[in-house]
């Protein structure tokens, strides 16, 4: 998927792409406006964590050319999407030029004619990407997972939220990532009904398999396509694996069932003033029923008071760390262990 942060002037220029139509390959999400990079990499790309490619209009950011391109310096350090940059008439010997290329950012549309424009579009949006420059290569992110053994068979773990966009999808697809890393075999099963897995299955160009896709070694499925979900993972065969995670959106009366039934819960509780009233209702709603609540953003100095206030002797709680992009579960891997201790057979090879 590909979002384009565009100026007034540049509204139209990729409609010729064709990307903005619904069933494309690659659908365009354009925002048109006036922008500070370094505050919308700060505060809003979070909600496009799972973007593959961010074309940037350069008219459309009032940033100097020192504070854009560290914006972006900073947007590659947090993101793993691929960066485009629109900048009209840019010579080669600019210190924004240069400092882009520094970045690792080779991807720079400088032409003025809009034909010439939309070659250059073209390039960088192909597969390859523009090859005409040289950018710095950016060193790649380090793993830096153990490996672990496990001999369990279908551990049905229910991810759930206290309320809509909170994070519970981010954790969930987390969780199976960071599994993955470190040697389990795992099944996403999207149960609720936000339509998410079809549009990242489109936008990560995830293979297809039968009755879903597969990325990055893990199996992603929705409810429908898999039949109940849980009565499919537990057959014998080759549809096992260690672990089967549910991605049950915030319903609690529609999915009760299964999140009572499950092996692992993992409540999604956002604790801003406006949100802790939903995360105590789900709390109450699941009294002497055992799950750990994992509580995104929340500031270091405020943490021990909350765990107080929110813990008792069924719901443990723990702190997620920022995770800005969506298949990386590496940066809350202290949180998915806990999660999992049990389950963990010994230390692989």
């Amino acid at each position: 998927m590909i979002l384009y942060l565009s100026s007034p002037q540049h509204t139209n220029l990729l409609d010729f792409t064709g990307l903005f139509e619904p069933d494309s390959r690659m659908p365009i999400k354009k925002m048109v406006g006036n922008f500070m990079l370094r505050q919308f990499v700060i505060y809003d790309m979070r909600s496009f964590a799972h973007f593959t490619d961010v074309v940037l209009d350069r008219p459309a950011f009032g940033d100097t050319d020192e504070e854009f391109a560290q914006g972006v310096e900073e947007f590659l350090t947090m993101y793993s999407a691929r960066v485009t940059v629109i900048c009209e008439g840019l010579d080669p010997s600019a210190p924004l030029f240069q400092a882009l290329l520094g970045s690792g950012v080779g991807n720079i549309v400088r032409d003025t004619e809009i034909g010439e424009m939309q070659q250059e579009i073209r390039e960088c949006l192909s597969i390859q990407g523009m090859t005409r420059y040289t950018p710095k290569v950016r060193p790649g992110r380090s793993e830096g997972q153990e490996h672990y053994r496990f001999d369990c068979k279908n551990v049905a773990v229910a991810v759930m939220g206290s309320q809509p966009r909170i994070g519970t999808t981010t954790a969930a697809v987390g969780l199976c990532a960071w599994l993955a890393c470190v040697g389990a075999s795992v099944r996403y099963v999207e149960t609720n009904t936000s339509g998410h897995l079809t549009a990242l299955a489109r936008g990560y160009e995830m293979d297809a398999e039968p009755g879903g896709w597969h990325y990055k070694s893990v199996h992603y499925q929705n409810a429908e396509s898999s039949g109940d979900g849980e009565e499919r993972a537990k057959e014998n065969g080759e549809n096992d694996v260690n672990f089967v995670v549910y991605d049950l959106g915030n319903d609690l009366a529609a999915k009760r069932s299964l999140l009572e039934r499950a092996d692992i819960r993992l409540l999604i509780c956002g604790t801003k003033p406006h949100e802790l009233g939903h995360a105590v209702r789900l709390q109450t709603a699941l009294a002497g029923i055992h799950a750990w609540l994992l509580c995104p953003f929340v500031a270091a100095e405020i943490q021990d008071d909350l765990a107080a206030a929110l813990q008792n002797e069924y719901h443990k709680v723990m702190f997620s760390e920022y995770q800005p992009e969506l298949t990386d579960g590496g940066c809350n891997a202290r949180q998915y262990k806990k999660v999992i201790a049990r389950y963990i057979a010994g230390c692989g090879d």
